[in-house]
């Protein structure tokens, strides 16, 4: 049982705070029902570490009939249906191999919500916990995820020509990005989650339809705090970097590719093999490759020409977001392992030179070497050779490193970096 809405354990932690705008032109009996919603949220998150009960029960049947009640709220016909089905399987949770993989397949326009026992941070615990957030789509934003869709296989012959001629795709998963607006439960603890990934996260691994949901104000807020203030501290001139709508859409792009990025493969699939030997291992090179295909992927001319993407701009704001992550603990998040592999490759091969007091990026080396990096990693990761792989992880890991880890981040520095949401829906009277 936690003792502390932070994790993971540090000393301090350094909080900055983050405005969540109520709609305003959202039904004000719809504002209300969703305060309520994320009222009942906090009393049954804090119930359930306690025990079962009839209290329990009937706080859960009472969310049900909120959703039930909200749904006729809405005119799109996807809003609706996604709060029935949620009532649905909020009422009786048996339903859920049926239920979630259509709430999955639905197209939102108006609200967009999840509401249940959902999964936290892998190294935090391994149960799920009650969470609920509604936020609403952003069409803008959306766009930008649309055009990476339907490039993608323009995509796939780029890296076919550049990485690996036997790369495939398997089936992947839809998209949906969405402002969030109200948040309660497990999801509203320490650190915050910019994308969630349905219906995995409420515990169906094997569903026929999946789709990440992806709060866009989160994930720029991430971005604005604790990247760009990296490049104030290295001394980047402010025209480094464009304004901050602009840096959106090179976010979106990059992290619609990874998504991709995650369904590519060649010959046979190791990696239920490498998860039963090493799963952090495992969890790090597979967010690694997704990480550097859904770079390259912005580099195809289609993609780049569409969503005009400048190579020396992409370059600046992967590196930043690498070095956010990886200050964030390497032996404490996967994605932070991956951004180890990738930060030490480059500064390997002199992309990144770490000196006294500041850190220097070559941004004209940089595709060069994650073209390199990924090249390797598809040999020795994809090749369907499970003792390459093993090996590769072993040399380039973080936990298989980890006097190479306290070294590098004595030098670094891990922060704890978190946000606080102010959400301005709890001013609307109940």
């Amino acid at each position: 049982m936690f003792t502390t809405s932070f994790w993971p354990a540090a000393a301090a932690y350094q909080v900055s705070m983050m405005d969540l705008d109520a709609p305003d032109h959202l039904n004000p009996k719809a504002l209300q029902t969703i305060h309520y919603c994320l009222r009942l949220t906090e009393a049954i998150n804090q119930l359930e570490a306690a025990c079962e009960s009839r209290l329990l029960d009937a706080l859960r049947e009472e969310m049900s009939i909120q959703c039930f009640r909200l749904a006729p709220m809405f005119d799109c016909p996807d809003t609706r249906r996604g709060l029935f089905l949620r009532a649905e399987i909020l009422a009786d949770d048996s339903c859920g191999k049926t239920v979630l993989p259509q709430i999955a397949g639905l197209n939102e326009q108006q609200l967009v919500l999840g509401i249940g026992s959902t999964s936290t941070w892998v190294g935090k615990s391994k149960q799920s916990f009650y969470s609920s957030w509604f936020g609403e789509p952003a069409p803008v934003l959306q766009e930008i995820s649309d055009v990476m869709d339907s490039l993608f296989p323009e995509s796939l012959l780029y890296l076919q020509k550049e990485i690996a001629a036997d790369l495939l795709a398997m089936p992947g998963c839809a998209y949906k990005i969405i402002n969030l607006f109200g948040i309660a439960g497990e999801a509203n603890t320490y650190p915050k989650h910019f994308a969630y990934f349905f219906p995995e996260d409420e515990g169906l691994k094997y569903s026929p339809v999946k789709r990440t949901v992806v709060f866009a104000n989160t994930y720029l807020q991430l971005f604005e705090l604790f990247s760009r203030t990296e490049a104030v501290k290295m001394g980047w001139a402010e025209d480094m970097l464009p304004d901050s709508h602009v840096c959106q859409r090179y976010l979106i792009a990059w992290f619609r590719g990874h998504d991709l990025g995650h369904s590519l493969v060649r010959n046979e699939n190791v990696f239920p093999k490498l998860s039963k030997i090493d799963r952090w291992g495992s969890m790090m090179v597979q967010e690694a490759l997704a990480d550097q295909f859904g770079l390259l992927m912005c580099l195809t001319p289609q993609v780049a020409e569409g969503l005009q993407l400048d190579r020396t701009v992409l370059a600046r704001i992967y590196f930043l977001e690498m070095l956010r992550y990886l200050r964030r603990g390497p032996s404490t998040y996967p994605d932070a392992g991956a951004a180890w592999i990738q930060f030490n490759y480059l500064r390997e091969h002199g992309c990144i030179e770490l000196k006294a007091a500041t850190i220097d990026f070559h941004p004209e080396l940089f595709f060069t070497q994650m073209a390199g990096l990924t090249r390797l990693m598809s040999e020795e990761l994809l090749g369907g050779d499970t003792e390459r792989a093993l090996a590769f992880m072993q040399q380039h890991c973080p936990h298989t490193n980890p006097e190479d880890v306290e070294v590098l981040m004595a030098r670094l520095g891990t922060t704890n970096d978190m946000i606080e949401y102010n959400q301005l829906i709890k001013r609307v009277p109940l």
